[in-house]
């Protein structure tokens, strides 16, 4: 299933919104299937095999950032990685 399409969403949310987002992301890596879009537009994406997860933070001047990145190709099952430990509070 490999064709070129796209979808990018940037807007300013409150956390619980964000949460809400997060939680349905995690809901479609479980599933195998994402849906993102507009009603206009919306992609489908199937993430399987190995994924590769980049996970970035920097606070600089007041101002931190968080990157979160899911890499997977449609037909690839080999790579694997470090395990990555994250917690709450």
């Amino acid at each position: 299933m490999s064709a070129d399409d796209h979808f990018r969403h940037e807007s300013v949310q409150d956390r619980h919104s964000i949460v809400k987002y997060l939680q349905a992301l995690t809901a479609g890596i479980e599933q195998g299937r994402i849906e993102l879009g507009t009603s206009e537009h919306m992609l489908a994406l199937e993430p399987g095999g190995m994924l590769e997860l980049q996970v970035r933070a920097k606070r600089k001047g007041g101002r931190v950032k968080l990157a979160i990145k899911l890499h997977w190709r449609e037909d690839d099952d080999e790579h694997a990685g470090e395990t990555l430990e994250i917690k709450a509070g």
